[in-house]
């Protein structure tokens, strides 16, 4: 058989191998050789049998060696380097899938900026991410997290629940002139950041790594194109609650009753919007994602509404400008939640099918 027409053949999704007898007790049937390089597998590689029924599963095994002795890196890191070129680069590396990230100085020596920034990185922004030598011309970052400790639905979980309580509590924050849960909700949005890197990365793995799918809690890989977007969406959205209790700040005078009557609507049905969505993502519910596109235009309407009700107000132009940036920082919020809602109707069409 040519290699040629060997490749025809397997890519056609099935084979047929006969078994041979190897030895005194044991059986082995060839793999096709396609299959084992689109897998990754290399001589002395491992996969694993399972019975499902009268068939058997044959899978790739990730060792876990294999994160942690090939997919390491090490990189120069220039002298004329600024501390947020170097945190780019770190948080690129590590969205890449390498587990443990080497950096030297090129000059001899880092600069004391340069070290705030790598220590920063590992504290702050990236999960499972610890500092484990440091010296003054080098420094080596390991990601410590593996893959089973925390699935991808129950990390988006995470993010979500943060993101809805920052929201909530930026709301809050400006009706009740309160500076102090403002700035608590701009603290909190560097942990919607970091959840939102780990999920990156392990999208990005799975998809290069198909048998680590299920290992991250997902069955087929057109759930990872769906949740790259999902965790755009309420990356985002916390972005924009940062925003309203960043803008919240300006605020210097006390809303009248209408205002923040008007306010106090807008963030509510944004808020049952963003929450439905969530829902119906993690029930992988079509017919409740569907609801949330209902109020795409009422959440405009509410935003106009909200609008006319400052312009008629006799405000400092401070006020004014800081509301305006809330009010269109709510819709926005809105419109992810409808962003989402869309990504889970595509997740969960084939579902809805009845024959």
């Amino acid at each position: 058989m040519t290699v040629k027409s060997e490749n025809l053949s397997e890519k056609e999704g099935r084979q047929v191998r006969r078994i041979q007898v190897s030895g005194r007790g044991s059986y082995v049937v060839s793999i096709p050789k396609y299959w084992v390089e689109q897998m990754g597998l290399t001589k002395g590689g491992g996969v694993e049998f399972e019975q499902r029924g009268e068939s058997l599963l044959l899978t790739p095994v990730v060792q876990t060696k294999l994160e942690a002795e090939q997919f390491r890196c090490a990189i120069s890191i220039a002298p004329d380097a600024t501390p947020d070129a170097v945190t780019r680069r770190i948080i690129a590396l590590y969205l890449v899938g390498y587990s443990a990230i080497e950096l030297n100085s090129k000059s001899g020596n880092f600069s004391a900026s340069i070290r705030d920034c790598i220590r920063d990185v590992a504290r702050h922004k990236l999960v499972g991410t610890e500092l484990v030598n440091e010296s003054s011309k080098s420094a080596t970052l390991q990601v410590l997290l593996s893959f089973p400790q925390l699935l991808v639905p129950d990390a988006m979980r995470r993010m979500s629940s943060i993101m809805n309580a920052m929201r909530q509590d930026a709301v809050q924050a400006l009706t009740s002139s309160d500076r102090e849960l403002a700035n608590q909700v701009l603290k909190i949005d560097d942990e919607v950041d970091r959840l939102s890197l780990y999920i990156i990365r392990q999208l990005k793995w799975a998809v290069l790594h198909p048998p680590l799918l299920e290992r991250i809690g997902f069955t087929s890989s057109v759930e990872c194109l769906g949740y790259r977007i999902i965790t755009k969406s309420v990356e985002r959205s916390a972005d924009h609650a940062a925003r309203v209790a960043q803008n919240s700040l300006l605020v210097q005078h006390a809303l009248n009753a209408t205002v923040l009557r008007s306010m106090n609507t807008l963030s509510q049905s944004v808020s049952k919007m963003m929450e439905t969505a969530l829902r119906a993502l993690f029930m992988r519910d079509y017919q409740l994602a569907e609801s949330v596109l209902t109020y795409r235009e009422k959440i405009s309407a509410l935003e106009s509404r909200l609008v006319e009700h400052l312009l008629k107000e006799k405000m400092p132009a401070s006020d004014l400008s800081g509301l305006r940036l809330i009010s269109e920082s709510l819709r926005r919020i809105g419109e992810y939640a409808t962003d989402i809602a869309e990504v889970v109707l595509n997740l969960t069409v084939q579902e809805s099918i009845e024959t």
